[in-house]
């Protein structure tokens, strides 16, 4: 543990990045409901998680994963 705070970035197609926050020294579970209409029909999506070093060093983030919407299922 180096001490410094994460937070999840996110986005949608359309949008600009938004940032979830953590808790230092403890575990948090996201679970994160966007009610904007648009956004919710949306196809794609991108996510990354980062680490906060502070004001006197850039933060350093995961590879950014895109996630893509399932085809729906015709019965």
């Amino acid at each position: 543990m180096d001490g410094h705070n994460v937070y999840v970035e996110s986005k949608v197609e359309g949008y600009s990045w938004s940032r979830l926050y953590g808790v230092q020294r403890k575990t948090v579970t996201l679970d994160k409901v966007i009610y904007d209409g648009a956004a919710q029909i949306t196809n794609e999506a991108w996510i990354r998680a980062c680490r906060d070093r502070g004001s006197l060093r850039p933060d350093n983030c995961a590879q950014t994963v895109r996630r893509e919407r399932p085809e729906p299922r015709h019965k």
